[in-house]
């Protein structure tokens, strides 16, 4: 069976370690700073590789580079987004950056859009899950690198893996993610049937909701396996911050006796069995790219935005050697990253 990535990755790195903003070179005036804005937490596995990307095309050049975390994934209120943004927007009047890099969607909806059209700033955008419309994208300071996900490969490398699952639930969380992210999942697992049917599609919101979805559902006939999309913005109970999302997986293999796969490579860290995922390198050595040009001369309107083409598949065979796969099918040579 193909599977439809689009290129394979051979070589994957996964930074651990904290990362910080970084100021670079010794001339420092305001033609030539770099604000990049985070919509998580600088020590989310996502952020610090876009992260470790832009610092290597960038750090070497005569820029100031600063890095500010709106941390909505573990504070998702409406409420604390918009102060996280006007935090940010307090940073942009004095640091005075020629160019914000904004990084995913609640970047660009409560802080960057508000700058399109501005006549000294240019914006880069990366990790956008939305239609780029819903920001006033394009525009004429405005160029990036939309966010494409993979849950149509995911789910064909898990029926190649295991040619017995056929009903699939759906269970994420209700993240602004989640939610622009759910047409496009519904559609193209649609178009897997009959070979693959979807039996639910679920968006607990809190841990307690949480739980009893996947117990429900683990006690369901129909279902054969899950996919969880994301599962970072799932609220302490009587608490407007989120769990851990490590320990949300966890809890959840634990308490599942059925594949569960993503799109991130986050989840396989976490225990899950497979992911087709989007490669944060790719957005994060994109925007830099797009940042130097514009350095270089160029407007951000000269720079056609794209969409991401790089994926790979991984799969953890250490913590889901329990599960039988197809024994004609050999791992290593459907896989990019196999975790043993």
């Amino acid at each position: 069976m193909a599977i439809e990535t689009h290129r394979k990755i051979k070589i994957i790195v996964i930074w651990t370690g904290l990362l910080v903003g970084l100021s670079t070179g010794a001339r420092c005036v305001a033609s030539d700073r770099v604000l990049v804005v985070y919509s998580y937490h600088q020590t989310y596995e996502w952020v610090q590789d876009i992260h470790s990307s832009i610092q290597a095309v960038l750090g070497g050049l005569d820029v100031q580079l600063k890095a500010f975390y709106m941390d909505t994934k573990r504070h998702p209120t409406v409420s604390w987004k918009r102060q996280a943004a006007q935090n940010a927007k307090a940073l942009i009047r004095t640091f005075e950056p020629r160019v914000i890099i904004a990084v995913d969607d609640n970047a660009q909806f409560y802080l960057a859009r508000a700058y399109v059209g501005h006549p000294s700033i240019q914006l880069v955008f990366c990790g956008v899950n939305a239609e780029p419309e819903k920001y006033g994208y394009p525009a004429s300071n405005v160029t990036g690198i939309l966010e494409r996900t993979y849950p149509a490969q995911t789910l064909k490398v898990l029926k190649t893996l295991m040619p017995s699952i056929n009903g699939i639930a759906v269970v994420t969380d209700d993240s602004t993610t989640a939610k622009i992210m759910r047409p496009r999942i519904l559609k193209r697992i649609g178009k897997l049937a009959p070979s693959i049917n979807l039996v639910e599609y679920e968006t607990p919101d809190t841990f307690s909701n949480w739980m009893q979805v996947i117990s429900r559902l683990d006690q369901d006939p129909r279902v054969d396996a899950f996919l969880v999309p994301l599962y970072h913005t799932v609220r302490r109970d009587g608490d407007d911050t989120s769990l851990a999302s490590k320990d949300v997986m966890r809890w959840t293999l634990a308490h599942t006796g059925k594949p569960v796969v993503g799109l991130w490579p986050s989840i396989i860290e976490h225990g899950a069995l497979l992911a087709v995922t989007v490669d944060p390198s790719e957005h994060g050595l994109e925007a830099a790219r797009m940042t130097k040009e514009i350095l270089s001369g160029k407007s951000a309107a000269e720079i056609p935005m794209r969409t991401n083409i790089d994926g790979y598949v991984m799969v953890n065979l250490r913590d889901n050697a329990h599960f039988v796969f197809d024994a004609t099918v050999q791992v290593d040579q459907i896989a990019d990253l196999v975790v043993r």
